[in-house]
């Protein structure tokens, strides 16, 4: 069955989306590798396990919910790719001599080691000495899938990530969308594993699409300004993209990336931390225009918000942790402002955001939380404004919320 690419919204009826339960790779993590990993703690299996099946559960019941790794495990299935693939992750962790047993393993097995971990040979002093416990580490960060891979209309973005810890990740999206025989797309945009350059980094996190011809990138501390000039010329080269409005996003862990201060949740509605976006600490916001070919047309702006409104985006805003900036530090911390739209206004978060949630409600929203749809209780609109609340203490301590661990490859058009 053929799996098309097309993607022209953030909020369009979600019709195909790819997630990664998370696995043994969160279990073969410890305090003293997390840090490397890019985690400031280790998590509990079985609690993000039981989180991460609520989201599924509920976008199951919309969407074809399809897993990383039975793509992956279907891919690796061809010997020429297996053998490539495996070849380029022992090259960047420099373990050549793993590359036999990992092409003789089954596929299936392999998809699986490929993503928990897979264990060095203690065959020499130097690496009978070396702390770690892997030759190919752990991909704990995999169940954020949006990050190493991004759909653009019809076509594929591959990041180029910022931390080694994650380039695994983006070489084994690639994979799929470049061999797997049902996903249907007309190519990559960008592909960031091609010719790595350490100036050059886009993660997905920081790609928000607008509309077919308009896209929105935060220039954060994982997506530099390089990477975001060589993308734009990229992306305009192939249409229709023609602009771009880049938001200039504090360099810190609280906001690593664009959808962690500002999310999509409706036609005219989005979800912000208020004092980075519409308070006295707002980001910039650059509009760049490419026509004809030529390079761009920039105009700046002192917020997003008016950017995009001269663009006919008019946008209300929904404070994340409400009107107390008490409440909007600590909800924020807490993926309080990563929504995951599966249509329009409606969309899916954490629940121990309250105050977030209040503010939905405000705005019209029903609050219905995720139990009350797995269990048939309580039935999704199929319009009107809607906020689904995943249980998600565990899963946010891993520094993401419902649209990080979501790739969607096919909406409906606005």
């Amino acid at each position: 069955m053929t799996i098309p690419i097309q993607l022209n919204s953030e909020i369009g009826r979600l019709e195909t989306v790819v997630v990664h339960t998370p696995g043994q790779e969160l279990e073969n993590m410890t305090p003293d590798t997390a840090a490397e990993v890019l985690y400031d703690d280790i998590l509990n299996l079985q609690l993000a396990l039981r989180e991460h099946q609520q989201l599924t559960g509920v976008l199951g019941n919309i969407a074809r919910v399809i897993e990383f790794s039975s793509l992956l495990a279907e891919v690796v299935k061809k010997d020429r790719v297996r053998r490539a693939l495996i070849e380029e992750l022992c090259r960047l962790f420099e373990c050549p001599e793993m590359i036999g047993e990992l092409v003789d393993m089954p596929a299936d097995a392999l998809a699986s080691q490929l993503i928990q971990g897979t264990p060095k040979r203690t065959d020499s002093l130097e690496k009978y000495l070396d702390p770690s416990r892997y030759a190919i580490p752990p991909l704990p960060n995999t169940f954020f899938t949006r990050d190493a891979t991004m759909c653009l209309n019809d076509r594929i973005i591959i990041g180029s990530m910022a931390y080694r810890a994650r380039v695994a990740e983006a070489l084994l999206l690639k994979a799929v969308f470049k061999y797997h025989p049902a996903l249907a797309s007309r190519g990559f945009y960008f592909d960031g594993t091609d010719s790595p350059n350490a100036d050059v980094t886009i993660e997905g996190g920081d790609l928000l699409v607008i509309r077919e011809n308009l896209v929105v990138i935060g220039y954060s501390e994982r997506t530099s300004v390089a990477g975001i000039d060589r993308l734009m010329r990229a992306i305009a080269s192939q249409g229709p993209v023609t602009d771009f409005v880049i938001v200039e996003i504090p360099k810190t862990r609280a906001t690593i990336h664009l959808d962690m201060i500002f999310t999509m949740v409706d036609r005219d509605a989005c979800v912000v931390f208020p004092p980075l976006i519409t308070g006295s600490q707002h980001c910039k916001a650059f509009h760049c225009r490419f026509d004809n070919g030529q390079g761009a047309r920039i105009r700046e702006y002192p917020k997003v918000l008016e950017a995009l409104a001269t663009l006919d985006v008019d946008l209300e805003p929904i404070a994340c942790g409400g009107p107390d900036t008490f409440n909007q530090e600590r909800e924020q911390w807490a993926s309080g402002a990563n929504f995951f739209a599966f249509g329009p206004g409606q969309i899916i978060g954490y629940g121990h955001n309250l105050h977030t949630l209040e503010a939905l409600s405000d705005a019209g929203f029903q609050i219905v939380d995720s139990n009350q749809v797995t269990q048939g209780d309580q039935p999704l609109p199929e319009e009107g404004r809607v906020a689904v609340s995943i249980d998600g203490a565990e899963l946010s301590r891993g520094g993401g919320g419902c649209r990080c661990m979501t790739m969607p490859l096919a909406r409906q058009a606005l």
